[in-house]
């Protein structure tokens, strides 16, 4: 057992009789879960009616009548207890609907947090950690991809969903998805119609795009969107991932790489469930550091694709740096942080000291490209290395998606993706083309920037087009 951050670590005394009141709580837990569900659906089919419409705007009706202590109270750290708010009826009608949008999944997963005074991980189970869930609007980023193409233009557009929203529900993630996957088989078992009884459902996980940044990971995600916006949900750079994947530390050095695929698996559980009955497929956008922590996503998920987006060393370095301050650039600020940063400085033969915010910038970069490196290596195929061109639509629309995502791809979601990569994300609505820009970053970059990217990132970028892994080599 790893403890990180304080408290304690507690082991196995060997007495049966504790072994054997463990057990017999958790079934009393599980028998008492049972009845919680059958009482749940049949409360919500008799206030509801099933609508998922109804419980929404119920709980924000109800919501609207809670005192502003009440508020204040919950702001300040309480949490919701879902078991008891299923199951104990001195809990408020407010409180048991929170629960209710979490178990049919109209709340869904947008943070991940640790407590302070201490969170357990361990290989199989952990604790301490908090789920913050909320109805998100996923309608905006399905009516138009580049309008809102992050994680975080879909949460701003979800009413109360704000860090101090009043729709925000904080819980006991471990709880939450006990409850919830129990909630699921309950529902499976005794063949609930998934329509009447608002039924949620665990989409598939199709494909991960892991990315150097700049490199055309957002015309990735909005592309996965517009294939089919009925069938698929698309998370692009949401915050519950990566606060799982980084939860051990960049080298593990809090917990195993077992410990965080573990909450890996449970924090996209949550976020695969789905009441929509049209949805089908799941697809995520990993924010680029993640790259470093990649073992972690393929402990986690060993079977599914992924591919890792990369660029020609100048024209990243130049899209990185374009910043008012080259030093508050994130790929210069990152290795004061970063013990993958001092161990490729460590072994280049420099010293920090003997370093520039380009040469800080072109290491960063380099550690990303030699992590997705060592895991296409290691993936054996299932991974692939994607490099960004003008063109670099037709790799997805070619390749990726039909041939390594497994997505089939007819002419009506050729045609949609067509439209949606000639739009610059950037923009968040307002008019304005995408238009390449390699040409022109090469004939701007400093002598800064090319003997920097020379010297370290260069290196890297040519094993990724020379792997077999390549997409131009497959």
């Amino acid at each position: 057992m790893t403890t990180i951050n304080g408290g304690s670590t507690k082991g196995n005394n060997g007495r049966r009789s504790s072994a054997r009141n463990a057990k017999t709580i958790k079934l009393e837990h599980k028998l008492l879960l049972t009845l919680g569900c059958c009482v749940t659906f049949l409360c919500y089919r008799y206030f509801f009616g099933g609508s998922n419409n109804d419980l929404h705007g119920s709980m924000m009706r109800l919501g609207k009548q809670r005192s502003d202590a009440d508020r204040m109270n919950r702001r300040n750290g309480g949490i919701l207890n879902i078991r008891r708010a299923i199951t104990d009826p001195n809990y408020s009608r407010y409180e048991k609907l929170q629960a209710h949008m979490i178990l049919s999944a109209q709340a869904n997963l947008i943070d991940v947090s640790f407590r302070y005074n201490g969170q357990t991980l361990e290989d199989d189970d952990y604790s301490g950690v908090i789920g913050r869930f909320c109805p998100l609007n996923f309608q905006v980023q399905k009516d138009n991809p580049p309008d809102s193409p992050m994680f975080r233009d879909v949460l701003s557009k979800s009413d109360g969903c704000e860090p101090d929203g009043d729709n925000v529900i904080e819980v006991d993630l471990k709880e939450a998805v006990t409850l919830a996957r129990e909630f699921d088989a309950f529902a499976k078992d005794n063949e609930f119609d998934a329509t009447y009884y608002n039924v949620p459902k665990q989409l598939q996980l199709k494909g991960v795009v892991f990315h150097e940044s700049r490199c055309g990971s957002t015309l990735a995600a909005n592309a996965m969107m517009a294939m089919n916006p009925v069938k698929h949900r698309v998370y692009s750079e949401s915050a519950p991932p990566i606060a799982a994947i980084k939860a051990c530390g960049e080298l593990y050095e809090d917990c195993s790489v077992e410990a965080s695929a573990n909450l890996l698996r449970d924090v996209i559980y949550m976020m695969g469930r789905s009441n929509d009955p049209n949805e089908e497929n799941l697809f995520f956008k990993f924010q680029s550091i993640t790259t470093r922590n990649m073992d972690t996503f393929r402990k986690a998920f060993p079977e599914t694709p992924w591919i890792y987006l990369y660029r020609e060393p100048v024209e990243v370095m130049m899209s990185q740096l374009d910043v008012p301050q080259m030093r508050m650039a994130n790929c210069v600020r990152s290795h004061t942080r970063s013990e993958m940063i001092s161990r490729f400085v460590a072994r280049s033969g420099y010293q920090p000291s003997d370093l520039d915010d380009e040469e800080w910038c072109a290491i960063h970069l380099a550690t990303l490209c030699e992590s997705a490196i060592k895991n296409l290596n290691d993936a054996d195929g299932l991974g692939m290395a994607v490099n960004y061109h003008k063109d670099l639509v037709h790799d997805f629309l070619d390749t990726v998606f039909p041939k390594h995502f497994n997505v089939p791809l007819d002419q009506e979601a050729i045609d949609r993706v067509m439209k949606v990569s000639g739009t610059y994300s950037k923009n968040r609505g307002k008019q304005g083309e995408f238009k390449a820009d390699s040409e022109e970053k090469e004939k701007k970059a400093s002598n800064g920037i090319r003997k920097a990217s020379s010297l370290f990132l260069d290196p890297s970028f040519h094993t990724l087009q020379d792997s077999r892994y390549n997409i131009n080599n497959r």
